[in-house]
């Protein structure tokens, strides 16, 4: 049996708890005495905090165990978020898990890192330290067929395994000979022999000193969000045995005593709230000038991640907008406003509860002297037009932003957007928004009525209240029309007559539409086949001009007999050998081809030796296609006669000339967190962002940048999926001080014509304060 040397601590909650101990029993039971098992060890490193769920030791290496409890399909792998498929009342719901593989990945390098400074800092030699990456998945009814391996059961060097394989897998693994002295002395250095029956089981009497010292009694541990006031970490209380959400605001002299004022008000007003769907506030503290509040914790997602993620029916939308409603008038009734309604204030767990959080910039009505300061205190997109012009914010303000949020529960989308804040607040304040049954025809025009009167410009002309427009929606849940008519189309007034006839039905508003959208439609079909024909013409004259790329390499792959003699210029991986004799070596390269998932074979012949070829994981190809081999059931493959073969570190560096390139050189700043966007290049398949990451402070920090999107002309450009041999953007990074790191960025074609954009690095990845993006506003 494995030698457990440190059982597993509470740090991770009831479920996450149970598959900690389910791992653990199991490497015991299936592991030879030569192992040492180390559960929940903690390690502290250049100023950062590792929690890691299990660390093995052994003869052959080091292992870095991170243990997940799900079930269910699980999707993703290569690049952002794994996305875990729960079924919930009859349906799937799709739940975003993080990036365990990029988790563990930097688990692995400090516990490397770690022990090889401290044996030789001790032993006064080097040890050759091999560490191997392992998540492993728990539960039984686990599915991982949908994952996006980098190879057969591996992303990156992390290996991805069901609990039933892992025992083997350490077993097999071959790489390091540590005797059993080594073993007990690395395991000594990650948990020293005292440290070892640290697992917060407290007796009664700790307990009492716990409840004595409130900052002694929570546990701090990973951060879960970030805003522009703080971060939110998670938290463990050990004397209520539950997990927590801690809020923490470090002061500065320059503003502390106004950042203390508005801490213990926020502290204050959300504790007096006390509702199911309103996050609840256990205590307040201060500790060594960072304040603490203490919060329920949520395991689920934002308003606007679960958007995202699911097809919110009209069912599931008057849902969940009931019990937001519920919550605010709730707090209404208290005297309370919130005035930041942005759908990631709000919490849904995967128990489908719905939680309104961050009462921060909250107001009590009939308290003067607890205003914030400055009126226009909020977000843009779900601010109201009074509360944008400064005038006195009341609870019709929250009554818009709920309309907001119902009208992007319904549609996907928001009722003002753009690319800029100013156009966003032009719009707000001057503009009407698009009918909602535009976007969802399932609406009814009772359930739109709703909507659009929640988000009246004059603020007289909305719901009374909020407890009148909660009315509304449980009448429409229980008999599917309002008793009476709600809202005006006020804006109808300043529509020409002969449109205003076209719309003067529900009839010829849908006869009119239908018609104008199949004009539409026909027009871009006209277009799209009149331009298709013209784009293949010119790609074939580009590439007997030019010669093969990466970028057009499909083209040869169509008819390849045509290309004979035209020159190839081309990065790959060598897959594996074809033919080898004394002049000549022959093997198949794995070429990436158009978008950056495929990727198709050709035949390379070179002069050099094959062990010569294999020396790198990449390689660039200069030659020409002289033949056409038939492989694989008549399957036509190009053989390349190489010229020169090259190792290439950069990958990128053999992508297609850019059609344009612009230097803007722009940085944004989070506190120690600089991000630069150095280069972009307009491409015919891509826009690359070509970016730099800093770390100007004195302790470690994580950069986020997952979900990186574009925006042009009033069109969104998303991030393309950058499987180039595994050389994907590293969207989540830490950095250690003064230490940087390089990446690209792929997204959809942008146009270079346009003069003008707006690239937004990092999504809010919020859970209870928004964690800002890294937002360039680009001119050329």
């Amino acid at each position: 049996m494995g030698n457990v040397l440190k059982k597993a601590s509470i740090i991770s909650g009831v479920y996450g708890q149970q598959g900690e101990e389910m791992v653990s029993d199991f490497l015991a039971e299936n592991l030879s005495d030569e192992y040492v098992i180390l559960n929940s060890p903690r390690i502290y490193y250049h100023g950062a905090t590792y929690d890691i769920d299990h660390i093995v030791i052994g003869p052959n290496g080091i292992f870095v165990i991170e243990t997940k409890n799900m079930h269910g399909k699980i999707q993703g792998g290569m690049m952002g978020n794994w996305v875990q498929e729960r079924r919930k009342s009859g349906k799937y719901s799709k739940v975003k898990i993080g990036n365990p593989a990029n988790q563990v990945h930097q688990y692995a390098k400090a516990v490397k890192s770690y022990i090889g400074s401290r044996w030789a800092y001790e032993n006064d030699a080097k040890m050759n330290i091999k560490v191997y990456s392992i998540v492993v998945f728990v539960h039984e009814d686990i599915d991982l067929t949908k994952m996006e391996f980098t190879k057969p059961g591996y992303i990156g060097r992390v290996k991805i395994l069901k609990l039933a394989e892992m025992a083997d897998y350490i077993g097999r693994k071959q790489g390091a000979a540590y005797t059993g002295e080594e073993i007990n002395r690395m395991a000594e250095l990650v948990v020293p022999v005292n440290q070892r029956d640290q697992t917060v089981y407290y007796s009664a009497g700790k307990l009492q000193e716990l409840n004595e010292s409130a900052p002694d009694r929570y546990e701090i541990f990973e951060e879960i969000g970030r805003g522009s006031f703080g971060s939110v970490n998670r938290g463990f209380d050990f004397k209520l045995d539950r997990e927590i959400a801690v809020k923490r605001v470090s002061l500065s002299n320059r503003y502390e005593h106004s950042t203390i004022s508005r801490f213990y008000r926020e502290a204050q007003i959300a504790s007096e709230l006390k509702h199911k769907n309103i996050i609840g506030v256990y205590d307040y503290y201060e500790k060594s000038g960072v304040l603490h509040i203490i919060m329920e914790f949520v395991d689920g997602q934002s308003l606007d991640e679960y958007v995202k993620n699911n097809n919110v029916s009209v069912t599931e939308a008057l849902d969940i907008m009931k019990e937001i409603c519920s919550g605010v008038s709730y707090a209404h009734q208290k005297q309370v406003i919130h005035r930041d309604l942005k759908p990631s204030n709000i919490l849904i767990s995967h128990d489908g509860e719905v939680k309104v959080v961050d009462f921060g910039i909250a107001k009590i009505q009939n308290g003067t002297n607890l205003t914030m300061e400055g009126l226009g205190a909020g977000t843009p997109i779900i601010m109201s037009p009074e509360q944008i012009a400064g005038r006195p914010v009341t609870e019709k303000s929250d009554i818009f932003a709920l309309g907001v949020l119902f009208y992007y529960l319904i549609t996907g989308r928001l009722p003002f957007d753009g690319e800029y804040i100013g156009e966003i607040v032009k719009k707000i304040s001057y503009s009407e928004p698009a009918f909602p049954r535009h976007y969802n025809i399932e609406l009814t025009s009772d359930m739109e009525s709703i909507i659009l009167k929640a988000l009246e410009k004059n603020p007289d002309n909305r719901f009374k209240n909020v407890a009148e427009m909660l009315k509304a929606i449980e009448e429409i849940q229980h008999t599917g029309k309002l008793s009476t008519k709600v809202g005006r189309r006020t804006w109808l007034k300043h529509i020409p007559v002969p449109v205003k006839v076209a719309f003067s039905s529900e009839r010829k508003v849908f006869a009119s539409i239908t018609i104008i959208s199949l004009l539409i439609f026909i027009g871009i079909l006209a277009f799209q086949g009149y331009r298709d024909s013209r784009q293949l013409s010119q790609d074939v004259l580009l590439t007997r001009q030019y010669g093969f790329n990466n970028e057009n390499m499909q083209l040869l792959f169509d008819n390849p007999k045509i290309y004979m003699g035209l020159s190839v210029n081309v990065v790959g991986r060598i897959e594996k050998l074809v033919k080898i004799d004394e002049n000549n070596t022959q093997c198949t390269v794995s070429v990436r081809v158009g978008d950056q998932s495929a990727t198709r074979d050709v035949i390379v012949s070179s002069k050099q030796p094959y062990s010569e070829l294999q020396s790198s994981n990449f390689i660039e190809i200069n030659g020409s296609i002289q033949h056409v081999m038939i492989v694989n059931e008549n399957e036509e493959v190009p053989l390349i006669v190489a010229d020169k073969v090259e190792d290439t570190k950069d990958p990128w560096s053999i992508l297609a000339p850019a059609k344009y390139t612009f230097y803007p050189d722009n940085i944004v700043t989070q506190n120690n967190k600089v991000v630069r966007l150095e280069k972009i290049e307009f491409a015919d398949q891509e826009t690359r962002l070509y970016v730099q990451m800093n770390n100007t402070g004195s302790s470690d920090e994580l950069l986020v940048l997952t979900n990186a999107v574009g925006k042009q002309a009033g069109q969104e450009f998303k991030e393309l999926k950058n499987s180039y041999y595994g050389q994907e953007f590293p969207s989540i990074v830490q950095l250690q001080p003064n230490q940087e790191a390089k990446g690209v960025i792929f997204l959809e074609p942008m146009d270079s014509q346009q003069g003008t954009a707006m690239v937004i690095l990092g999504s809010t990845n919020d859970v209870l304060m928004g964690q800002e993006p890294y937002i360039f506003d680009l001119k050329w």
